[in-house]
């Protein structure tokens, strides 16, 4: 399933209690880009991104995917576009009674969109790609914060995804690991997958490793804004 349009017809979202997060928003989504998401803090940047996933649903409004009303939905419609998103909110979403392979063997073996040797071999290969052999059979509470935190963004690319939604992705990590993991992004982009990036961060260096256009989040209003041209790309 190509992800090919995303689209917002007047959506409106709001978490109970507080003022909108986003309020009766029309916007296409540019494809085919890094989207850098800026906002100030508390705005809604992790609110937007979890939208655009369907992690959640808005209040009012369409959220279209290929001209589809994901709000309209049932798991199993959205299932085959849900396949093709890949996500890393925080620290959050490892099973802890799990270990940090089986976390990241998890998504492959349960939607078996490869074989199970070929997931096997994927996963080996991230985990040596990051240096975290010494960790790999340990569950996530007993890892130290990066290394949850790693393994989240790890499994984010593990089934190859054509969309990837990142919060605050270097948050947490050591250098080496940012430069792997841009390395890695840069890598999938060839290869034709990642090809619609949404980042959230307050990282500006971090961000200045990609070659990213600019959406910014205010009052609940989505706006292009334009990028530095001294401030684009650094290929590692």
């Amino acid at each position: 399933m190509k992800i090919e349009s995303l689209k917002f017809e007047g959506v409106s979202f709001t978490h109970e209690g507080n003022d909108p997060v986003i309020q009766n928003v029309e916007f296409d989504f540019p494809m085919n880009e890094i989207i850098w998401v800026k906002a100030e803090e508390g705005a809604g940047k992790s609110s937007l991104l979890q939208i655009l996933a369907g992690l959640q649903i808005p209040q009012s409004g369409k959220y279209l995917i290929n001209g589809e009303n994901v709000t309209e939905m049932s798991f199993e419609e959205f299932l085959p576009y849900r396949m093709e998103i890949g996500y890393a909110f925080d620290f959050g979403g490892l099973i802890n009674n799990r270990t940090l392979r089986d976390n990241l063997l998890l998504p492959l073996l349960y939607h078996k969109t490869v074989p199970q040797k070929e997931a096997v071999e994927r996963v080996e290969e991230l985990i040596k790609l990051f240096d975290i052999a010494k960790y790999a059979n340990e569950r996530p509470a007993h890892v130290p914060g990066r290394l949850r935190k790693l393994t989240c963004l790890m499994r984010s690319l593990v089934m190859h995804p054509q969309m990837l939604l990142l919060d605050d992705p270097s948050v947490g990590l050591g250098q080496d690991s940012i430069y792997t993991f841009v390395d890695c992004i840069h890598k999938l982009r060839k290869e034709g997958f990642a090809k619609h990036l949404f980042i959230s961060s307050y990282d500006e260096k971090f961000m200045n490793l990609l070659d990213y256009q600019i959406i910014h989040l205010d009052e609940g209003q989505l706006f292009f804004q334009q990028v530095d041209p001294e401030k684009r790309v650094v290929h590692l």
